[in-house]
């Protein structure tokens, strides 16, 4: 089974942007920051020349950014996909941003993995300048995915895309795309019928384990529950994590649904412990 693996806005300047899909925010996203790992460090001025309809930008010298970390409407959602595209355009097209790669060397598609900064949509070229990113996923357009090469931006991007999926604002508010709680019923027999990014939470009851990996199982029977896959070799990634003390913590996890319910994830940006409990 295949896996993720290793994976700020000013609301009131970037009204015109997202519009009404907007969560409710009370309080600003900050400008993007200087130094860091998510930052402005090491991003380089470029000028975007279109936005693709798969929301990749074309740069006026001819190479390619995707937005890493993101995860957009489907094809399906035609409407909705057409009017963030329409909404990147008029805000970076033919507009300075600042490139900031996450590799050094080009995906398969020949395009550069990157995180994009912009000054606001009605700011002015001399206003903060503030992460596209977290724009889309705090407006509810786009939801965070684990990528490896975003890595850096997991937490920022998390943090960015929380109000909006807690608001059911834009894709959080179609059944398909909200967290699902495994404690509900039918919700494993829900999960069996899916495919494709998933966003699962619940209690960890269980821990099994075998040569191969360990099973977080969210269920009391293990064969009737959702359960989550970490293979040995990866363990090492998750730090100072131990699987078996796992038992009792409410986990949010966000992986590829391919065969039943489970999810397996190689990376801390796939699982998140939202009971308040320090990871030991």
């Amino acid at each position: 089974m295949r896996s993720f693996g290793l994976i700020w806005v000013q609301r009131a300047a970037m009204a015109s942007f997202v519009a009404a899909a907007s969560p409710s925010r009370a309080d600003p996203l900050p400008p993007a920051a200087e130094t860091g790992e998510c930052s402005l460090e090491g991003a380089v001025p470029a000028t975007v020349a279109a936005v693709d309809e798969d929301f990749e930008l074309l740069l006026d010298d001819g190479r390619r950014a995707a937005l890493a970390g993101l995860d957009f409407p489907p094809r399906e959602m035609a409407q909705m996909r057409a009017a963030i595209r329409s909404r990147l355009s008029s805000w970076l097209v033919d507009r300075d941003i600042f490139l900031g790669a996450f590799a050094s060397t080009l995906d398969r598609w020949g395009r550069a993995p990157a995180r994009i900064y912009a000054s606001p949509a009605d700011g002015g070229d001399a206003a903060p300048l503030t992460s596209v990113a977290a724009a889309l996923l705090s407006a509810g357009e786009a939801r965070f995915r684990p990528d490896p090469t975003a890595a850096a931006c997991a937490k920022a991007y998390l943090a960015a895309e929380a109000p909006a999926r807690e608001a059911g604002v834009g894709l959080w508010s179609r059944p398909e795309f909200r967290p699902i709680d495994v404690s509900a019923a039918g919700a494993v027999e829900d999960l069996k019928r899916r495919k494709g990014m998933m966003v699962v939470v619940g209690p960890i009851r269980s821990v099994g384990e075998s040569r191969r990996a360990f099973y977080l199982n969210f269920g009391d029977k293990w064969r009737d529950s959702f359960t989550v896959v970490i293979l040995r070799r990866n363990l090492a990634v998750f730090g100072q994590i131990e699987p078996r003390s796992l038992v009792g913590r409410r986990a949010r996890v966000r992986g590829l649904i391919e065969t039943g319910a489970r999810i397996e994830i190689a990376t801390p940006a796939e699982i998140e412990f939202v009971d308040g409990v320090p990871s030991r």
